[in-house]
């Protein structure tokens, strides 16, 4: 099997799947500590009354927050597989032969 030379196109199909995966990255950095407040932080700190119960009231939008995070990640992995699909049988067009 051997591969076609990347051409314009495709290293700039390249460069968008970098892009979604960079993207993916910052929506796993954002939502990650967001679910860890509204999960575990917040609840606990109430708990042993470290803050003050109104700071509970927080907690459905750093859900809401998280959940359109873990959405993000996922739609920008999908974009990328899609993406990384097309330049791949570019690439190696007889793939599977």
């Amino acid at each position: 099997m051997d591969p076609l030379a990347p051409n314009a196109n495709d290293w700039n199909n390249l460069g968008i799947i970098i892009t979604f995966l960079w993207l993916a990255l910052i929506s796993a950095i954002i939502t990650g500590p967001t679910l860890l407040i509204a999960h575990a932080i917040i609840p606990s700190a109430v708990a042993t009354k470290t803050i003050d119960k109104k700071y509970d009231k927080l907690r459905p939008g750093l859900y809401l927050m998280g959940g359109i995070g873990v959405i993000c990640i996922i739609l920008f992995f999908c974009l990328a597989g899609f993406q990384s699909y097309a330049i791949l049988k570019e690439i190696y067009p007889s793939f599977w032969q």
